[in-house]
């Protein structure tokens, strides 16, 4: 039975704090035999993931977390940008012209970043979009999203998608925190799996959300703070060494 969590952050994101490295050993750590790095509108830290991957004996999948007008979306299997702001339905023929698949992160929960349940049965009504979303998330460990896990779930059970367990992990620490399983060990096999619907979710973390919020609050300080010096110490250097 294979191992997969499909949403994960780096630093590519604005507010992740584990490098490519950092995550890809977490995910080795952890057992996952696949991942999805899902940077925020960005491809970039998935494909450095998948050129290191043969490096940690994980199978990458490339993909982003697209910012729709309607909130999140998963998409996997791209290998460049897909424009942000864009209606779900816009997105979702989008990736599929580029062949991907789409999965809804944190689906019907009560924020701004999640797409509602009326948007996800209006885009499986249309003849094209529904041809790209394969998926929603059942279980979302971001501390900002799994209180509302009962509402993905319920969105989720009588929809014609597979159900998929991710860490939405902005801290290495987090990566395999929710699992899907799926029968096999590679990537074929885990799309395969979400096409027929045929996967397992599975919560592994039950920490307090306000714990993991500020575990991760700590290292993305951290991070900005280093940033920080960093950018003065390369000011520093380019005065003291003009160029002619």
């Amino acid at each position: 039975m294979g191992k997969s969590d499909l949403h994960i952050h780096t630093t590519y994101s604005m507010d992740g704090t584990a490098t490519v490295r950092e995550a890809l050993e977490s995910a080795r750590r952890t057992g996952l035999d696949v991942i999805a790095i899902t940077d925020h509108d960005e491809v970039r830290g998935s494909l450095e993931a998948r050129a290191l991957s043969t490096e940690y004996g994980i199978q990458v999948i490339p993909g982003a977390e697209v910012s729709t007008s309607e909130g999140h979306l998963i998409v996997l299997f791209i290998e460049r940008n897909i424009p942000s702001g864009m209606s779900l339905i816009d997105t979702l023929i989008c990736v599929r012209e580029m062949g991907g698949m789409a999965i809804a992160a944190h689906p019907d929960h009560p924020i701004p970043s999640s797409i509602s349940l009326q948007s996800i049965l209006k885009a499986l009504e249309h003849p094209q979009a529904r041809e790209a979303l394969y998926g929603l998330e059942v279980y979302n460990m971001n501390p900002t999203h799994s209180p509302f896990n009962a509402r993905s779930q319920k969105a989720a059970a009588d929809l014609p998608l597979a159900h998929i367990a991710s860490s939405d992990a902005h801290i290495a620490s987090m990566i395999g925190a929710g699992m899907t399983h799926f029968d096999g060990s590679n990537v074929r096999d885990l799309r395969q799996a979400i096409q027929r619907r045929d996967t397992r979710p599975e919560q592994v973390n039950h920490e307090w959300p306000p714990r993991i919020f500020f575990r991760w609050l700590r290292l993305f300080l951290r991070r900005k703070i280093n940033e920080v010096f960093a950018k003065n110490e390369t000011s520093q250097s380019l005065s003291s060494n003009p160029i002619d």
